[in-house]
């Protein structure tokens, strides 16, 4: 689980410096959080039914990866303009290219097909991935916020103080994944 959480502190990071490197709208970081977390609750069930009836019963499952790409793209290119609909006034336009890049999903995904879950907790884990994933770029956004308020020495700016924002989140964060586990 605490490979989960880095991955997830990444892929949020990188989500949120693709989206825009220079001052997040709101509005567009809470469209990225509401479509990246629609497409693990979709894609997990999903992709969960895929790997256990179709690749386990023929003994596929190293082929696992060529059949959960093009869902995980079918997914981001579809679900921006369900999320329009539901929330029109969040700027949807250029979303599904990061989506196509989203790796919280595919690692959720592939963790999934390691240990033996079901699709209860499938849908459980795109339920509580996508919330966090959520949270996460909404986290990052006030870091990068707080850091272009404050006095930071001129080597620390930009880049370097967002990451070592991002490490420090990472590491209060993954030392709460021993709390949920068994």
């Amino acid at each position: 689980m605490s490979d989960f959480v880095l991955a997830l502190f990444s892929a949020a990071l990188i989500n949120i410096l693709a989206l825009e490197p220079e001052r997040p709208d709101r509005h567009r970081l809470h469209a990225l959080g509401a479509c990246s977390a629609s497409l693990m609750v979709v894609a997990l069930p999903l992709g969960y039914l895929l790997q256990h009836k179709l690749l386990a019963p023929f003994g596929l499952q190293a082929m696992r990866l060529f059949l959960l790409l093009p869902l995980l793209a079918a997914l981001a290119w579809c679900l921006p303009p369900l999320v329009q609909r539901l929330r029109p006034d969040w700027p949807i336009p250029g979303l599904h290219i990061v989506l196509l890049g989203n790796a919280a999903a595919l690692g959720l995904l592939l963790e999934l097909g390691r240990d033996g879950s079901s699709a209860w907790q499938a849908l459980r884990w795109g339920l509580i991935g996508g919330a966090g994933f959520w949270l996460a770029l909404l986290l990052l956004a006030g870091v990068l916020e707080r850091s272009r308020h404050t006095d930071i020495p001129a080597a620390l700016r930009g880049l370097p103080i967002t990451l070592i924002g991002a490490g420090i989140m990472a590491m209060a964060f993954s030392g709460l994944s021993g709390m949920f586990g068994p």
